[in-house]
């Protein structure tokens, strides 16, 4: 009557009538199953006890008045919390079906509710959950009523997304119903605290994908053993430490996913049941791992004023493990070691709700091959529903047929969702690599067809190009013959224009020898004057304004000073005496005038008058330096004078000789230029022509070359297309017939991949009875 107490508190009167008769010792559904379903060797987990009664009203207990309001509601609930408890375990639709007409007359008989069993299980689904309210925290989740089967569709697909968003391994499932109730089944396990299931199918039933899904529907992480070479109990045993760690040490909720195929020893299996069993694992943690546990966790059991001795704190932790640790096992019923495991390990019984994962129905069949040939080219949507409603024909076929297999020649052929599966994906590969391989072998006959229309196009268009080029050839050819003609003439011209330069060339190079001859003789007699006359220039350079001072000091200037001035006067053409010399020698130009002075045009009876001074064998630079160094750059300069004279009287008829044969030059170059520019102006019209009658020939070639080419073409493709002609019609043909198979793949590779995908473990003549309705 504890129970009872919990469901009175703020509840309505009419439900704690109900609760009374839920609560009725004898005529139970615990009760009623234990005598109408025992166990069988095929069905020996069918033990059922007050253990299985307490998880049903545990399941009962997660409601609130606000989430279970009604007399109607409650007796739902009582029904889908039973169902979940006993009938989930039960291996065939007939035991679920007695059981479920055994709960609506129970109902019936105890006046929980009006329900009958086509209202309580055909025309609708029993469903409760507390996932309904997606983002809400853990803690404030409610174990509601899931009546919009809509919505919770929808809720689903968006959980997956999620999933898939935050995983690196996504799914890819179908909701169809059978799916949906596994996933709340899951969920609701997962909700109770303590809450551990077994699920149990033939491999590829799902089982792993859905728990994944569930535990991340409920918040959950999931731990899964990784198998690896050398795997054995000690790796096992620090895997569970890491599990008991996260569960206990750092609080998270986690969901340890365990498959009999990961039974490498039969000892994890024993492990498990302790953990089931008790949730402690004999021998797992050693003293010192005790200990570090023990201050991991101290300080949270002193914040929940728990004993915080040792043991205390490694007691807590246990607990919390068991809180937080949810366990779920996928097993396979095939063969004897399901059985042998249940006996050995009975926790796996007692400690687990048992979720068994029964054959596809048709529905779900339908609604999963629906979903994988959505995105496939068919040919139609009426084609697409008829190769999904196919597939569900075929695996249905296979399992009646694996049945009378199993009944004749006591052979077992497991069809499972899974096999369901690889039809569907072989179908799709085959498809489209027939497709890609048959569209190959069309495209290229359809190429080749191509091909050969295009050259019967060029043959004609070859012909056209080569009527159309003669009549050019031919024009070409007599403008070619006229230009060379032309050209002919012009090179004989240029020829005799080129022998008249020549000789012109030849006579003028003569006058510039001659010309260059009497230059070099003028040159030669003008160095000799030359050095003394730049000596001379530049001792007069080397004079300043006191050297001129100092002769002008010279109240009477001695002899060779006097002489000197008076050679400077003669040549200045002055009066020569000393007073004159003075005023000369005053003149603010006077150096220039003598740097100036015009050398090649000194009178005849200035160099006589000069010539006394010029022989006194006194008047010498180095003999004037003794009295004036001032006036030894004077009489070098009046010297240099002389000497230059004397030279250009010999070196002037030589200079206007020069000037003569240079104007000569001059005339004959002019003329030669004249005849080299016309000859040029020839050569160039020879050239204009050579490149245009150059240009002419190319094209001429050309032309010549592109006929010979369309010629070649026009009868290489003649021999092709003649030889191809009848292929052509051939491959026409064959391509019309690769088309057709390509239509027709859609069922042709749909037989093959059901005969690839189902024939292998039977025998001939149950294959041609497959068949037959095939």
């Amino acid at each position: 009557m504890g129970h009872t107490a919990c469901l009175r508190t703020d509840w309505y009167g009419d439900l704690l009538v109900m609760a009374a008769c839920i609560l009725q010792p004898v005529d139970t559904p615990v009760c009623r199953i234990s005598e109408e379903l025992l166990p069988t060797p095929a069905k020996s987990h069918y033990t059922f006890n007050l253990r299985d009664l307490s998880k049903q009203f545990q399941g009962m207990l997660m409601v609130t008045p606000s989430t279970c309001p009604d007399k109607d509601a409650l007796a739902r609930l009582w029904i889908h919390e039973a169902c979940r408890v006993f009938a989930d375990r039960l291996v065939s639709n007939e035991d679920r079906e007695c059981f479920q007409k055994m709960l609506i007359e129970l109902s019936t008989k105890h006046s929980l509710s009006t329900m009958g069993y086509a209202d309580a299980f055909e025309q609708r689904n029993i469903a409760w959950g507390d996932f309904m309210r997606p983002g809400v925290e853990r803690s404030e989740r409610q174990y509601e009523e899931i009546s919009d089967s809509a919505k919770l569709l929808k809720l689903l697909e968006d959980y997956l997304h999620e999933y898939n968003m935050s995983h690196t391994t996504p799914m890819n499932l179908v909701f169809f119903q059978h799916a949906i109730d596994h996933i709340c089944r899951l969920s609701r396990v997962l909700r109770q605290p303590r809450g551990n299931a077994m699920l149990v199918g033939v491999g590829g039933s799902g089982k792993q994908s859905l728990t994944r899904f569930a535990a991340h529907i409920s918040g959950f992480k999931t731990f899964q053993i990784e198998l690896s070479r050398g795997y054995g109990a000690t790796e096992f045993r620090e895997d569970l430490k890491k599990l008991y760690r996260t569960a206990g040490v750092d609080g998270e909720p986690v969901v340890f996913l365990f498959s009999d195929t990961q039974i490498v020893q039969e000892g994890f299996l024993e492990d498990i049941n302790n953990m089931l069993n008790s949730g402690e694992v004999p021998g797992l943690f050693a003293a010192d791992d005790k200990d570090r546990i023990a201050n991991d966790i101290r300080e949270w059991v002193e914040s929940t004023g728990g004993n915080t001795s040792k043991d205390g704190c490694f007691a807590t932790f246990i607990n919390r493990v068991r809180d937080n640790l949810h366990i779920v096992l996928t097993m396979s019923p095939v063969g004897e070691a399901f059985r042998a495991r249940c006996r050995q390990f009975p926790s796996l019984i007692n400690c687990c709700i048992i979720d068994w994962f029964s054959n596809w129905p048709a529905e779900a069949l339908l609604s999963v091959s629906q979903k994988f040939l959505a995105n496939t080219d068919l040919g139609g949507e009426a084609v697409r529903g008829s190769v999904a409603q196919m597939c569900v024909h075929i695996h249905r076929s296979v399992e009646d047929m694996s049945t009378r297999f199993y009944a004749e020649l006591r052979r077992r052929y497991y069809t499972t969702p899974k096999s369901y599966l690889d039809l569907i994906n072989l179908y799709l590969q085959l498809l489209q690599e027939k497709r890609e391989e048959l569209r190959l072998a069309r495209d290229r006959l359809l190429d080749g067809l191509k091909k050969l229309n295009d050259t019967n196009a060029l043959v004609t268009s070859m012909k056209a190009d080569l009527a159309r080029l003669q009549p050019e050839l031919e024009a070409k050819a007599a403008a070619t013959a006229e230009l060379l003609i032309k050209v002919a003439a012009d090179q004989q011209e240029a020829e005799k224009v080129k022998s008249v330069v020549a000789a012109e060339e030849k006579d003028v190079k003569v006058m510039q020898q001659q010309a260059q001859v009497i230059a070099d003789e003028a040159k030669a007699d003008l160095a000799e004057a030359m050095p003394a006359l730049e000596a001379a220039i530049d001792s007069l350079k080397a004079l300043n304004k006191n050297d001129i001072v100092e002769i002008k000091s010279f109240p009477k200037p001695p002899p060779l000073v006097q002489m000197t001035m008076e050679a400077v006067c003669i040549l200045k053409q002055e009066k020569p005496d000393w007073d004159t010399a003075k005023r000369v020698l005053g003149d603010t130009n006077f150096m220039r005038s003598l740097e100036e002075f015009d050398k090649d045009n000194i009178p005849e009876n200035v160099i006589k008058k000069l010539r006394k001074y010029i022989d006194d064998p006194q008047y010498q630079p180095d003999v004037v330096a003794k009295q004036s160094r001032a006036a030894m750059s004077l009489c070098m300069w009046s010297q240099a004078m002389d000497v230059y004279n004397r030279v250009a009287r010999v070196v002037e008829p030589k200079r206007q000789a020069l000037r003569a044969a240079e104007d000569k030059l001059v005339t004959a170059n002019k003329q030669l230029q004249e005849k080299q520019d016309a000859l040029g102006a020839v050569i160039a019209r020879v050239q204009g022509l050579q490149k245009q009658l150059a240009d002419a020939q190319s094209e001429q070639r050309k032309l010549n070359d592109q006929a010979d080419l369309t010629r070649l073409r026009l009868e290489r493709a003649g021999k092709l297309t003649s030889g191809l002609a009848d292929e052509g019609i051939r491959w026409q043909a064959t391509a019309d017939q690769l088309q057709s198979q390509i239509e027709l793949l859609v069922g042709d590779v749909f037989l093959s991949a059901a005969c690839i995908a189902y024939y292998g473990a039977f025998t001939g003549s149950y294959r041609w009875a497959l068949k037959g309705p095939c």
